[in-house]
């Protein structure tokens, strides 16, 4: 019975530990280069115009805090505009604004060292709005992981794959 109990604590300890976020993500993180951007916008649809004015050319800032033992804030803040999205747990699912302004169910999760952030649109009504980022809708996930100390950003769609680095700062 010892043995069992003993067992139990040690797989709830494992699975604690599974569910937290490792220190090496959290700082701030400034945009160096990307490969694919202008590609995968355009794959997904973006024309020229919003691509030059609103995607290509914003600066992006990933700021990653600790905020508690298994919560974290997660913002990417931009010269268009700033997402922040605070207490976050993984594999807890919340409402956020997406780029395109409008709602999104957003979940981060996090295995094999790769953070997992899904964006699944909740405005059916949304590609008919007038907005700077034109929306599909369609759910998105960005990859995150790091490639020596760059943290880097994976995007994909219909096989056009695009990688963001942002340089620790």
């Amino acid at each position: 019975m010892k043995v069992a109990s003993l067992v139990c604590i040690l797989l709830a300890v494992v699975f604690a530990a599974a569910e937290n976020l490792p220190d090496k993500f959290f700082g701030t993180f400034d945009i160096n280069r990307s490969v694919n951007f202008t590609e995968y916008w355009e794959a997904k649809g973006y024309g020229y115009t919003t691509r030059w004015r609103f995607i290509t050319r914003a600066g992006v800032t990933k700021v990653i805090t600790k905020t508690g033992d298994d919560t974290f804030n997660f913002d990417s803040l931009s010269t268009k505009k700033d997402l922040k999205y605070k207490d976050i747990k993984l594999g807890e699912e919340f409402i956020g604004e997406g780029w395109d302004g409008s709602n999104h169910t957003i979940t981060f999760s996090f295995k094999d060292g790769v953070l997992y952030e899904k964006h699944v649109p909740t405005d059916m009504d949304a590609e008919q709005k007038e907005d700077e980022y034109r929306f599909h809708f369609e759910e998105d996930e960005y990859r995150f992981h790091f490639e020596e100390d760059e943290l880097v950003q994976t995007l994909e769609y219909n096989g056009v794959i695009a990688k963001k680095y942002f340089k620790r700062i």
